[in-house]
């Protein structure tokens, strides 16, 4: 009797690292919580620092993240360029390099072509102009930039009013708090189930068939993305009134980024790269209630703005062939067309 249960007992063990060394090898999973934390006094989402995400793996797209002292991607290897002019890179998830290897990045390619800076990409995914301007106002007088990059995308404008990071107080945009769900914590599982906490940690085998059921349970939704579909909002309706408000609100907080990066001398340059095209937006949606005047309010009010939906043009004749299907953000060839619409300006300013 013995004998057959250490028989089971071994044949169950000697299978179950069988099945794990399968999927460890041909389906890996991300055993690692969220590369993103909140910071705790304004809740601001940033990534850890000092921080490596060995897998983050969507279908067939897999990326490693490696993050740095200030809670930037970095993507340049063997090559030390810390004491070089830096240049605070903020932007989306686009900007950090959603789901792309450290070298199809368009910052590390652009980072590849300007040696002589050093590029701090910050970028988070979600992010609008509010965040922006709140790491700005947290941490700039830490990093020191000569320069400031940001790397506008099109929906933008409508986070960085809803993200409640700011509140306007008698006309003036004062930092706030924001109530977040902490990505970090443990869940009822961890706490409940002896060895699920460890497991998730560990197995990649364990994390396969716990992700099959929860979409199971818990069947995720794709958004129906297709060529008429692809950019933010697209045939969302919108009351006028409240575009209005998220046009007003985007305007006091570039003029606040703007004296923020003044005081810390820092070169403010909004670099617009057109992922998808406003003009194909509803009139009511909030994002292309702004950028309509946007070329207007930035030269009024002395921005050094750039926009180039021209080389952006294959993006919009066929955007599928740009996008990662169902997760919708820029494939490899996506990236690269933004770095193309990009490089010229980028390179221009650097060598000014």
């Amino acid at each position: 009797m013995k004998n057959n249960l250490f028989i089971s007992f071994a044949t169950i063990i000697i299978l179950f690292l069988i099945s794990e060394s399968f999927v460890r090898f041909f389906f890996p999973q991300d055993l690692q919580r969220f590369w993103v934390y909140h910071e705790p006094k304004y809740g601001l989402p940033i990534n850890k620092k000092n921080h490596k995400h060995n897998l983050h793996r969507f279908k067939s797209h897999k990326a490693t993240y490696t993050f740095g002292k200030y809670h930037n991607r970095v993507t340049i290897k063997n090559f030390d360029n810390s004491n070089n002019p830096k240049v605070l890179v903020l932007g989306d998830s686009t900007t950090f390099g959603w789901l792309i290897d450290d070298e199809n990045t368009f910052v590390h390619k652009l980072q590849k072509e300007n040696l002589g800076y050093n590029f701090i990409n910050v970028g988070v995914g979600g992010w609008g102009t509010a965040h922006y301007t709140l790491f700005t106002e947290l941490f700039c007088e830490q990093i020191k930039p000569e320069k400031i990059f940001v790397f506008l995308n099109t929906d933008d404008f409508y986070r960085g009013f809803v993200s409640g990071h700011y509140k306007d107080i008698n006309g003036d945009l004062i930092k706030s708090f924001r109530g977040y769900n902490d990505l970090q914590a443990p869940s009822k599982f961890d706490e409940k189930i002896p060895l699920y906490k460890f497991l998730k940690s560990n197995s990649h085998l364990f994390m396969l068939i716990r992700n099959v059921v929860y979409n199971k349970i818990n069947e995720p939704y794709y958004n129906p993305w297709s060529k008429e579909r692809y950019w933010a909002r697209p045939n969302g309706e919108f009351d006028i009134d409240y575009s209005k408000k998220v046009s007003e609100f985007n305007k006091k907080i570039f003029l606040k980024l703007k004296d923020i990066s003044e005081k810390c001398n820092s070169n403010l340059h909004l670099l617009n790269f057109m992922w998808s095209n406003y003009t194909f937006m509803q009139n009511t949606n909030p994002n292309k209630f702004f950028l309509e005047s946007a070329k207007d309010f930035f030269k009024e009010n002395n921005f050094n703005y750039f926009e180039n939906s021209e080389k952006m043009s294959d993006l919009y004749n066929d955007p599928m062939k740009y996008i990662i299907k169902i997760d919708f953000h820029p494939n490899k060839d996506g990236v690269e067309l933004i770095y193309q619409s990009l490089r010229e300006e980028v390179n221009k300013i650097l060598l000014n």
